[in-house]
């Protein structure tokens, strides 16, 4: 049973992002990783960021301090490390010592692959623009970015939105497992009540997408830079000369969408989805990994709610009604994800995370659907 959400690194106000708001600048002892990646958009359009990180002097990862230094030098090397492999006319298979070690060692120590993941890109990677103000897709700036622009800036501003936005849900989840544990069924009926509300307000902000974010820019100038690695994979130069193969960011890599799916027991029986959903927790924090596997080992909703559904037929109500709206949810992100992939994709295409994602995204929210139940 979950009693400490601090434990897992969940703030009942933001959720999976940060209490803090990420780091903006590391110590001076870095300032040539921030000097570069200030210059990263800069870099990639004149064709000198293989070069320029080639012959960078890397600082002594031993002088960051606390693990807000240390997920803004992550962030840094993730926007290196992709941008090196994807930001010239072919990948390259080969990262220089002078970001894979760094980048590797942080790695380690983050409990998380060397490669771009949401984690870093949406968790870690915002400010507010205005900080006395909470936290809202008008009030977010994206740290750092690929080419830049403001296709890029908003598609994964959107991503940090829908992460607070989703906040409350996490609370929700934890509350109703306590509630049913001693019979409070009014309370376990409110909660579910309250996630179908928060699952509607994220599904508002995955529909703004398109307004300021183009599919064929997102296709063509954000996506590459987010891939998995090429086969047969990018060597770690310094660490092994065995190339290694990492799966690019995904919105299953979302820590958000898998404990909703956790909390309401909602069960991947496909052998592709399942393994691919379970893979993509190793991309995650692993207090937030904690966090999944907690909601999934506490006392199941689903089975409190079949159990009472006739005696009490609201509480099945409110837990269909968190079915459908998460159902609803991944079928406009399938809709999105055709718009702005398969669309302009002259082969079978493939997610950022490396899958047939069509088929990926119709399968997890069929098996969404297949979790109603029936009051009969």
């Amino acid at each position: 049973m979950i009693t400490d959400l601090a434990y897992y690194q969940v703030d009942s106000i933001r959720g999976f992002l940060p209490k803090e708001d990420p780091l903006e600048y590391l110590p001076s002892e870095f300032e040539a990783w921030e000097c570069i990646a200030a210059q990263v958009p800069l870099l990639l359009m004149t064709g000198q960021l293989r070069s320029t990180l080639k012959n960078l002097n890397s600082p002594d990862i031993s002088y960051l301090q606390d693990e807000q230094q240390i997920r803004r030098a992550f962030l840094l090397l993730s926007i290196f490390g992709n941008a090196y492999v994807w930001g010239g006319e072919q990948p390259a298979t080969i990262l220089p010592h002078t970001v894979a070690i760094p980048w590797w060692n942080l790695a380690e120590k983050l409990g998380r692959p060397p490669i771009i993941c949401h984690a870093s890109m949406a968790l870690d990677n915002w400010r507010r623009l205005d900080k006395s103000q909470p936290l809202d897709l008008n009030n977010i700036a994206i740290l750092q970015l690929f080419l830049g622009g403001l296709d890029e800036q908003w598609f994964y501003a959107t991503n940090v939105a829908i992460e607070a936005k989703g906040a409350p849900a996490l609370v929700s989840l934890v509350e109703a497992q306590k509630s049913l544990v001693i019979g409070k069924i009014e309370v376990v009926a409110q909660q579910l009540k309250k996630i179908a509300a928060v699952l509607a307000d994220m599904y508002a902000i995955l529909l703004r997408i398109p307004e300021k974010c183009d599919p064929y820019i997102f296709y063509h100038r954000v996506r590459p830079f987010i891939a998995s690695w090429p086969e047969p994979g990018v060597v770690y130069e310094g660490i092994s000369d065995t190339p290694q193969k990492f799966v690019g960011g995904s919105a299953a890599q979302s820590s958000l969408i898998q404990s909703l799916d956790a909390g309401l027991g909602i069960k991947h029986q496909q052998d592709k989805s399942q393994l691919f959903l379970h893979k993509m927790r190793s991309y995650m924090p692993p207090p937030h990994r904690k966090f999944i596997e907690a909601l999934e080992a506490s006392p199941s909703i689903r089975q409190f709610v079949l159990s009472y559904k006739h005696d009490y037929p609201l509480v099945c109500d409110f837990y269909n009604d968190c079915i459908q709206a998460l159902e609803k949810f991944r079928q406009k992100h399938m809709q999105i994800a055709a718009c702005y992939i398969a669309q302009h994709s002259r082969q079978n295409a493939k997610g950022t995370g490396g899958t047939d994602f069509t088929r990926f995204l119709q399968e997890v929210k069929q098996e969404t659907a297949d979790h109603l139940i029936s009051t009969q």
